[in-house]
């Protein structure tokens, strides 16, 4: 039986205010009750929720404190307090079950200790001794039978406290002994985690570290504000808030898993507080600054109410009369200086994302020689990779940077157009099936199983002839309209834009539908050359080129439209990214190290449809 809904469409939603962004960015701070003595240095079991946490130990200012008090989501109660004295623990989890490791006891806060004490809710018991003495070690665990320590201030040598010493050690308790764990790729004191034992991110001071229960690796994704002396809570390696420290003072930030996102700022600027909770409903309390030391408490909550925004929805605002339809909006790019190549260079393959990028191959120009050498991107810095096993350059390059084709070029001595194809599988290079027509000054798009090689120079000129991958073997199919090499463009095998190239004019365009060529709307600027990036022929990216250009355009299927320049004109650059919201430019000229981001910002946003 036939319903209205599947006859007219889809339900419309009446709301009488548009929807709302639920997520840490629409939290606040707000006053909670202060602890009955102020501290900075605080202990905390990080693993607490809001209305459940618990704070010892600290620095009083003056004085080392042992006291103990657990917050019930309004007041502090004071409880039983730990045997020993001391401040800046590393410390983990909850109310009721926790553990204070380590720490300094001395007035002058330099004087490591290996001590432990274990909570059960209602006394201090100590515990088996670490096997690293240290003080502010970051800590993560949700009882006082798991959890672990890593990193803090160690102070080995003599006099005692002398010199002051970053660790990467990590120690895990299982509720009986400490074992070693995993070090940190790079050591850090003065900072936090949040997550579980088996998942967790130690934050700061710029970049952060994952841990995946037995080994640390770098998260590339930088905070906003570098800092130490901070306090944390978060409930996963995914989701996590920090607040204050040195010398952010009052600055917040939520973690989603990929980036870090500043919100509301706390009433009070601090450092060497704690704090626990999560991203959406986190506590902060003690501290250090002006005063001296804080007994202060705020609360971070998200704003709950309204109906939350999803990408998609439509409905009907019954206060403005206005249908409305929650979509993705993008703002306008620009380009950005990102990490300098490790070797200059010119007329390389390319391939991979603006984050996963593969640079490879290449030479100087006037010299004649062709490079074996291949360098990865991972959106911060490039490293060193293993080499072609031929050098060349002017080659396509196309794929990812785990999974790319490096086909054809110029290899020297002798300048001869090769018809070598070479596959990287993310660690090396190896000889596959070559293709039919040996090409220098090339261009292709595509993946390791489904590639398009189209134009370039051959001997005794230049060639139309195009080249479809299927993964194991090559077959010609339908050439290009003009002749040309230099030219660049983007798309994949069965849609793709050829841009440019030589003999002028520079400015011809070429669109590929999977079976043949079309001439279609010139670009403005003259491009021999140029890099560029796209996912199809309605939606690629062209910067740069000869003559020396630092114009960026964009076509959208219609037509170009001039957006922001590279912030270094150049030509025999590498494009590479598949995306015109995402792009790298990379080398070129006389063999430059510069590397510039081309980045797109985006926002989920309700748009106006209609109005009645």
């Amino acid at each position: 039986m036939a319903t209205y809904k599947g006859i007219k469409g889809f339900t419309v939603q009446s709301l009488a205010t548009d929807p709302v962004t639920i997520t840490g960015a629409s939290g606040a701070w707000a006053s909670g009750g202060s602890l009955n003595t102020a501290r900075a240095a605080i202990g905390s079991a990080n693993d607490g929720t809001q209305a459940a946490s618990l704070a010892f130990g600290g620095n009083e200012l003056p004085g080392i404190s042992n006291k103990t008090e657990a917050y019930d989501g309004t007041n502090w109660t004071v409880l039983p307090t730990l045997n020993t004295a001391r401040g800046a623990t590393g410390s983990f989890g909850v109310q009721t079950s926790a553990v204070a490791v380590g720490g300094f006891t001395d007035a002058n806060q330099v004087l490591p200790s290996t001590a432990v004490e274990s909570w059960n809710g209602s006394a201090w018991s100590e515990i088996t001794e670490l096997s690293t003495q240290r003080i502010n070690s970051a800590g993560i665990g949700a009882s006082n039978t798991s959890g672990f320590v890593s990193g803090g201030n160690i102070r080995p040598g003599s006099p005692p406290g002398v010199p002051s010493t970053a660790s990467a050690l990590t120690e895990s308790w299982n509720g009986s002994s400490w074992t070693s764990g995993g070090a940190l790729v790079t050591a850090l004191e003065d900072n936090k985690a949040f997550g579980v034992v088996t998942s967790a991110l130690i934050a700061g001071p710029s970049t952060s570290q994952s841990y995946n229960g037995s080994s640390w690796s770098t998260v590339p994704a930088t905070l906003n504000t570098t800092r130490t002396q901070f306090g944390a809570g978060g409930a996963s390696a995914t989701s996590g808030i920090i607040f204050g420290g040195s010398p952010a003072g009052a600055v917040t930030e939520i973690w989603n898993g990929s980036s870090w996102t500043e919100v509301s700022d706390l009433a009070s600027a601090r450092r060497n507080l704690n704090g626990s909770g999560s991203a959406t409903s986190a506590l902060a309390f003690g501290g250090q600054g002006t005063p001296p030391v804080f007994s202060a408490t705020e609360e971070f909550n998200v704003v709950t109410g309204g109906t939350a925004k999803n990408e998609g929805q439509v409905y009907y605002n019954t206060t403005t009369n206005l249908l409305k339809l929650t979509a993705t909006v993008f703002g306008t790019g620009t380009w950005a200086s990102g990490s300098a190549l490790g070797t200059g260079n010119n007329s390389m393959g390319n391939a991979g994302t603006q984050t996963a990028g593969l640079s490879f191959g290449g030479g100087i120009p006037g010299e004649g020689n062709s490079r074996t050498i291949t360098e990865k991107y991972d959106g911060t810095s490039w490293t060193s990779g293993n080499a072609l096993n031929t050098g060349r350059y002017g080659m396509a390059g196309f794929g990812l940077q785990t999974a790319a084709l490096s086909v054809d070029g110029n290899n020297s001595p002798g300048n001869s157009y090769t018809t070598f194809v070479e596959n990287y599988n993310g660690t090396s290079w190896s000889e596959i099936t070559e293709n039919s027509t040996g090409r220098g000054a090339t261009y292709g798009v595509g993946t390791t199983t489904a590639g398009l090689l189209y134009s370039g120079t051959v001997s005794g000129g230049r060639t139309a002839n195009v080249e479809s991958w299927n993964g194991s073997a090559w077959s010609e199919v339908s050439e290009i309209n003009t002749t040309r090499n230099d030219a660049t463009g983007g798309g994949n095998q069965t849609s793709a834009l050829l841009v440019g190239g030589q003999p002028g004019p520079a400015v011809l365009v070429e669109s590929w539908d999977g079976s043949s060529w079309t001439e279609i709307a010139e670009v403005s600027t003259q491009r021999i050359g140029a890099g560029g990036s796209g996912t199809t022929n309605t939606d690629v990216l062209v910067f740069g080129g000869e003559p020396t250009t630092a114009n960026t355009e964009l076509y959208d299927g219609t037509s170009w439209t001039e957006l922001n320049n590279l912030g270094t004109a150049r030509n025999a650059l590498g494009g590479l990214g598949n995306s015109t919201k995402s792009a790298l430019a990379v080398g070129g000229g006389s063999a430059t190290t510069a590397t510039e981001e081309w980045t797109v910002p985006s926002s989920i946003s309700n748009v106006t449809v209609a109005s009645s």
